[in-house]
């Protein structure tokens, strides 16, 4: 199921513009720093580059579409035997082909959102945001995503930014939006949500100001957590699903991508689901690639003061489909995943019958 684009956020409580006053302290400080520390894709001096964010609802649509490949796949059979007994074994009636027919649309019904799912990994088509901080030029970059067109590339002032935190209605969760407001019409011009629900938004912006406006040594950053990955992200689905997994609260990341029964055992049970919220991290658009980024970058890649683990030589062959670990962890565990899947369904079918 392709998961929902978040729309345009509208415009919450501000809480404060870049060099306004001093930098709060943070509110929840190691929990915050932890999440950041999983969420950020690259930390250097030219820039900081942010994973996409999968909120808890987004979440749910995946187990959706996943609970629907099973019910789908259990009427697929159910249809099969249906068809089956009415063809060659009892003479088609209207009852009969009524019951078909109805099989049949709840399978393209229950199928959906799952067949969508499948697409949108072979597609590969853009759809969330990896936010960019240029720390040189003081300039945020990301893609706007529509649903009938390309991405469009947005390079914006940091100092133009204002944060707002915007309370979803009916929950109790808040998130971060950041937004440029045409100051003589009060309309936005950018609007960027970043729709972490796990995360506490007065720290986010915290973090996000500490980088952008402080000396390196003051960003707190959990080098446990904070661990680089290959800038371009599209060469392997399974190295993708693999940090899709990491960034769960109850994962250490593992830049070396080695066997861990605990990442093995979730490829056995949900391989679906990571390797979908996988696909979302590979296809989303890179600002950092962008030649107008390019030219705006001015590191000489050595002696990075910030405190993250650079790119293992694992990680960088799991990124160009090269880890053999990694791909017989997926297969394997995609096997065993698939094994269940079916046996279930045939399972509940024996039950039936």
């Amino acid at each position: 199921m392709l998961l929902p684009i978040p729309p345009i956020p509208p415009i919450g409580k501000i809480i404060s513009r870049p060099y306004e006053g001093g930098i709060p302290n943070f509110k929840e400080k190691n929990a915050s720093i932890e999440r950041l520390s999983k969420l950020a894709h690259e930390v250097n001096p030219d820039y900081l580059l942010f994973h996409p964010s999968i909120n808890s609802i987004q979440n749910v649509w995946l187990l959706a579409s996943y609970g629907g490949a099973w019910l789908s796949a259990l009427h697929i059979v159910f249809l099969f035997e249906v068809a089956y007994e009415y063809i060659f074994v009892e003479t088609i009636d209207i009852i009969g082909f009524s019951l078909i027919l109805m099989l049949m649309l709840l399978i393209s019904m229950l199928g959906f959102g799952a067949f969508f799912t499948l697409k949108q990994v072979i597609i590969k088509k853009s759809r969330y945001n990896k936010v960019l901080l240029l720390k040189q030029t003081q300039q945020l970059a990301y893609y706007e995503h529509n649903r009938k067109q390309k991405p469009i590339f947005h390079l914006i002032n940091y100092k133009d930014v204002s944060a707002s935190v915007r309370r979803n209605e009916g929950l109790v969760y808040e998130v971060l939006n950041l937004h440029v407001i045409d100051e003589s019409t009060g309309d936005l011009i950018h609007s960027i949500s970043f729709e972490d629900m796990r995360l506490n938004p007065y720290d986010q912006w915290t973090f996000i100001r500490t980088y952008m406006e402080r000396p390196a040594d003051e960003l707190p950053l959990n080098s446990e957590f904070a661990q680089a990955c290959p800038t371009d992200m599209s060469q392997s689905l399974f190295a993708c699903a693999d940090i899709a997994q990491a960034s769960k609260e109850y994962y250490l990341k593992n830049p070396t991508h080695e066997f861990r029964l605990g990442d093995w055992a979730r490829c056995c049970i949900i391989s679906y689901l990571d390797l979908a919220e996988g696909n979302i991290y590979q296809s989303s658009a890179n600002p950092a690639l962008h030649p107008e980024v390019q030219r705006r970058l001015m590191w000489d890649g050595q002696n990075n003061p910030y405190n993250i683990l650079p790119v293992t030589a694992e990680r960088q062959a799991a990124f160009a489909n090269q880890n053999k670990a990694v791909k017989r962890k997926w297969y394997s565990g995609m096997a065993v995943n698939a094994t269940w899947f079916i046996g279930s369904i045939l399972y509940v079918m024996l039950v039936i019958a």
